[in-house]
């Protein structure tokens, strides 16, 4: 099967091996040092993340966004045009810390793009060590980022309640029927439709788990005008429900001017004409359903 068919019919895939050892190594570097500069608040309030680092506070990570050996296995495996970048985080796992929640990550269930086989928004998550059951790999239901059932059950995941663990028997962090868990090796890219419903193992290890996800736009010119008005909004930290200090922080059009000028070709658009649509997590399929929808 193709990478392309995978992603398409799975929502998810593996890219072995794209990342560079020395890229992988400062990136870790630069991970490392994000992370003394967390406060116990931080971390208490995404227990279950482990952290929430928006990388625009960080432009040493722009030879990650704009990586060669990226792009060009992004290029050879998919049939992407135009690609853009909104955002990205550092999201580790500290040492015995829980799972991840089950969640999907897409923002626009009001428009009937998300109903379609587009990929409006994927995510390429990069570990920074070799990922198993032990240190908390990704899992994931497959198919689900066109199933509604499953979807609407998760529509609520990104709660305040639930990345703090107030309540860690909670379902939300169970394992569930169909899992599949994605262990990765150091140097793999995995790549996933924000639609897929998906979260991680708890780190059971004495160390840190680095993770960085890098948030992408493919086909943008295609894309609807009111979608590429809000991807906008998100580069620029604004109405963003895991960003919500976000709109006086830094983002890359602020950045020093060598950093910027590395990843400029992936910035959105600030030319559109509609306004952005609104920010909604809440599938609405009885509303967009069509013969043949899963």
């Amino acid at each position: 099967m193709s990478k392309l068919k995978e992603l398409t019919e799975n929502g998810c895939c593996v890219l072995e091996q794209v990342l560079p050892e020395k890229l992988t190594k400062k990136c870790i570097d630069i991970s490392n040092k994000a992370l003394e500069n967390l406060s116990s608040e931080h971390r208490e309030k995404n227990k279950s993340q482990g952290s929430m680092i928006h990388l625009a506070d960080y432009p040493e990570y722009s030879d990650l966004i704009a990586s060669p050996d990226l792009m060009k296995s992004l290029e050879n495996n998919f049939n992407f045009s135009d690609l853009r970048f909104s955002s990205g985080y550092l999201i580790s796992k500290p040492p015995k810390s829980p799972p991840l929640f089950w969640h999907q990550d897409w923002w626009a269930w009001q428009h009937e793009i998300s109903y379609t086989e587009e990929i409006a928004q994927f995510f390429a998550m990069i570990y920074l060590q070799d990922t198993d059951q032990e240190n908390g790999c990704l899992r994931v239901l497959p198919g689900t980022h066109r199933n509604p059932q499953i979807l609407q059950r998760h529509k609520n995941a990104h709660s305040e309640s639930i990345s703090r663990v107030e309540n860690p028997e909670d379902p939300i962090y169970q394992a569930t029927q169909g899992e599949i868990e994605i262990p990765e090796s150091y140097g793999d890219v995995i790549i996933g439709d924000a639609r897929l419903v998906h979260g991680a193992l708890p780190n059971k290890t004495k160390n840190e788990r680095l993770l960085i996800t890098l948030w992408f736009h493919p086909n943008y010119e295609r894309l609807p005008e009111e979608i590429k008005a809000r991807i906008f909004e998100s580069f620029q930290r604004k109405g963003v429900d895991t960003d919500p200090l976000g709109k006086s922080s830094l983002t890359p059009e602020k950045w020093p001017t060598a950093e910027k000028a590395k990843i400029s070709h992936l910035f959105p658009s600030l030319e559109y004409s509609k306004e952005p649509i609104d920010w909604c997590r809440e599938p609405m399929w009885n509303r967009f359903s069509r013969p043949g929808t899963n």
